[in-house]
């Protein structure tokens, strides 16, 4: 008797088990329907928490509940994905990367190779984002923890060398930059969107080479600011000032004829007002000994802090006629 009490007891036990499994299955789908509908109506953040509850409803019901896992984690990998892109938009830069790092990872448990691999260069971007922010805000050791991280995440993100470009321009780290413009070069020539920001870097770079080549002339050092200057061609070259400047430290170094075609190459690119030029290209021709050149370079300074010197030398030291 006490045997027959004891089966019914076990087989009762078991009835009651299986009806909380199937409450617990009933459960989560009802879960999983609620997060889809969120998912739909692109409340990505509402349809995360959702399918988390429906996913954990699933785990404790166990293999009866195997299916509607499955459905669970890939419309979760959908989520994490869409929810961090939509937080990477209000610029919630922390909270992106965590959702696109598990998105990332629940892509891998469901084998969704596209969401795997669009988390992968989102994460990179991100990072390259939190980079910038942290940049403009002079915070130069964040920033350059943040480019660092989007490398490590993909090293073909183009966004976070750019960054380390703008970075080093700030550190006033030329060779840095010049290594960093390289790096991008490498990927400009597979990528388009990569191109458009080597070229943005290379003007970047020629401008702080440039300034660098007038701050050495401005501390007379002419031959350091052709060292400057000739680097500052090597990433663009059709610039009036490159040439003046490469004009005026030819002048300083006696290199008349090295002058001369400088400044013809400024003239020809300077479109605005040109007194400044033609006053370097005068000093080169009188410095060579060409004085029928040199009055008529010195005649075209009509505006400037030179009118005056070139005047002098006009009629008092080269007797132009």
């Amino acid at each position: 008797m006490k045997s027959v009490v004891k089966s019914a007891l076990l087989v009762g036990l078991m009835m009651f088990g299986m009806g909380l499994y199937a409450q617990s299955v009933t459960a989560a789908g009802e879960k999983f329907n609620e997060g889809t509908t969120q998912y739909k109506a692109k409340a990505f953040g509402q349809a995360v928490k959702l399918y988390e509850q429906a996913l954990d409803m699933c785990k404790m019901a166990g293999p009866d509940a195997a299916d509607l896992q499955k459905q669970v984690e890939s419309q979760l990998a959908n989520s994490y994905f869409w929810n961090g892109i939509t937080l990477y938009k209000k610029r919630a830069f922390d909270q992106a990367v965590a959702q696109l790092k598990k998105a990332k990872a629940m892509a891998i448990t469901t084998n969704n190779a596209k969401i795997k691999n669009y988390a992968h260069i989102y994460i990179a971007r991100v990072y390259a984002s939190s980079g910038n922010a942290f940049l403009n805000q002079k915070k130069l050791t964040e920033a350059a923890a943040q480019y660092e991280n989007a490398l490590k995440e993909n090293p073909s993100c183009y966004n976070a060398y750019f960054g380390k470009v703008l970075l080093a321009q700030e550190q006033k780290n030329i060779p840095a930059m010049v290594t960093m413009v390289g790096q991008l070069g490498k990927l400009a020539a597979s990528s388009p969107k990569a191109a458009q920001k080597y070229s943005t870097a290379k003007y970047a770079l020629f401008t702080t080479l440039l300034n660098s080549g007038a701050e050495q002339l401005q501390k007379a050092h002419p031959q350091k600011a052709l060292e400057y200057l000739a680097d500052a061609k090597k990433y663009h070259a059709a610039n009036s000032d490159l040439y003046y400047y490469t004009a005026l430290a030819n002048v300083s170094l006696k290199k008349w004829d090295a002058a001369i075609a400088s400044a013809n190459k400024a003239l020809g690119m300077q479109g605005g007002e040109k007194s400044d030029i033609y006053f370097t290209l005068g000093q080169a021709y009188q410095g060579k000994g060409n004085k029928a050149a040199a009055c008529t370079a010195f005649k075209h300074v009509v505006k400037g802090p030179n009118v005056a010197a070139a005047k002098y030398q006009r009629t008092q030291v080269l007797k132009c006629k």
